[in-house]
């Protein structure tokens, strides 16, 4: 940087130092913050999360607050599948500068990365998700929701195959600060639980929230479940909020073993309570999950060991792009990953007939969802979210 030049996160290069870490390269970029690979002068690597804005810029002081919000709930857990805090600082003013965070760094893909590499048997996926079950328990059991349980926001440790939990940027716990305005809490719309699009649909008192409780991350995990076993979604991930309501309310998804015969079907009945459209019908509590994930366990046969997709062939095999041409837009890079990808358990399958009447509204909103009308400026977006979902 010259000098009098303005600082920002986003300016920073590879070799670049702040404070006592020299950075390495940018690993992604949201919307609220920046995420650098940095190492220490004894070469230990940690992740660095900036806020992109500073206290003092009152048009968008949400980054701020957001990942000061984070740093509170980072501190109140201390578990090995849980992204480690190691300290936090301002920079490149101690009082007015970018607030960041240290983390440790979490060597490995994420889990949406490892599912399509490591090509993983269904017994190597339950392990994974027993393990998730009960870091879901600690966190609950700590006063901590995640609000944004996702593939991407998991990273299978590359030392020993461990699953942990990262960006906890939209998590929550009994003490924090209301943040945000809206109606439901920050988190990705195609992983909120039906009770929480319910919540949204309906008529309410103004200024009303809604209150998220541990069953809305573990309908968050089914859903992450059901997308490593059959490589999609159970809903189409372009619907509306509206439409994703309307297609849960009117019939249900294809159990795992009908989307992917190579699921044992000792799974369906595990997905189809962590996916129920009510949060009675769901495990109460990740210890609950991981005893039903044990009970489908202890069955297992020789087809627990096969692989859950069969190999690719080496026309089709996926190549991660070049770190060097990579521009630290994980989304972005997120989308031309999914484009790269052939097509593993076929399209998805049509909404399922109803099992039981559905009401009109929910009729009106999926046909409304479901037909033409889009603005041609959506068209695109639209096309680019289906082939992510045929993944």
């Amino acid at each position: 940087m010259t000098p009098g030049e303005e600082l920002h996160p986003l300016m920073l290069q590879d070799s670049e130092e702040v404070g006592a870490f020299r950075i390495v390269r940018r690993l992604a970029t949201g919307g609220f913050g920046a995420i650098f690979l940095a190492e220490s002068e004894s070469h230990r690597q940690v992740a660095l999360k900036f806020a992109l804005q500073g206290p003092s810029e009152e048009d968008a002081p949400g980054a701020d607050a957001r990942t000061w919000k984070e740093v509170h709930v980072l501190m109140r857990l201390e578990h090995p599948n849980v992204v480690e805090l190691l300290g936090y600082r301002r920079w490149p003013d101690a009082r007015d500068g970018h607030l960041v965070l240290i983390m440790g760094y979490v060597e490995g893909p994420t889990l949406s990365e490892w599912a399509l590499s490591a090509q993983p048997t269904p017994r190597r996926a339950v392990q994974v998700f027993q393990q998730l079950a009960l870091t879901l328990d600690a966190i609950h059991r700590a006063g901590v929701l995640h609000r944004d349980l996702k593939g991407n926001n998991i990273i299978i440790r590359a030392s020993d195959g461990q699953p942990v939990l990262v960006d906890f940027g939209s998590g929550d716990h009994a003490c924090s600060p209301v943040l945000t305005e809206d109606t439901l809490p920050p988190g990705t719309p195609s992983y909120r639980s039906p009770e929480a699009l319910r919540f949204w649909a309906q008529p309410r008192p103004a200024g009303s929230r809604y209150a998220f409780e541990p069953t809305d991350d573990l309908y968050s995990l089914g859903l992450v479940l059901y997308e490593v076993l059959t490589g999609s979604l159970p809903y189409p991930a372009q619907l509306p909020p509206a439409g994703l309501l309307a297609s849960i309310e009117v019939g249900g998804f294809p159990l795992p073993s009908v989307r992917n015969p190579r699921v044992p079907k000792a799974l369906d009945a595990v997905v189809a309570r962590l996916l129920s459209p009510s949060a009675a019908g769901r495990p109460r509590s990740g210890a609950a999950l991981f005893d039903a994930l044990a009970a489908a366990l202890a069955g297992a046969d020789a087809a627990w060991d096969e692989h859950l997709f069969p190999p690719r062939a080496p026309e089709e095999a996926v190549t991660e792009e070049a770190l060097e041409l990579f521009d630290g837009d994980e989304e972005a890079r997120e989308l031309r990953r999914w484009m790269r990808v052939p097509e593993r358990a076929g399209p998805p399958a049509p909404f399922a007939p109803p099992t039981e009447p559905a009401s009109p509204w929910a009729l009106t909103e999926l046909r409304r969802a479901s037909t033409g009308g889009r603005r041609w400026r959506d068209a695109l977006k639209w096309l680019l979210a289906t082939l992510r979902s045929w993944r």
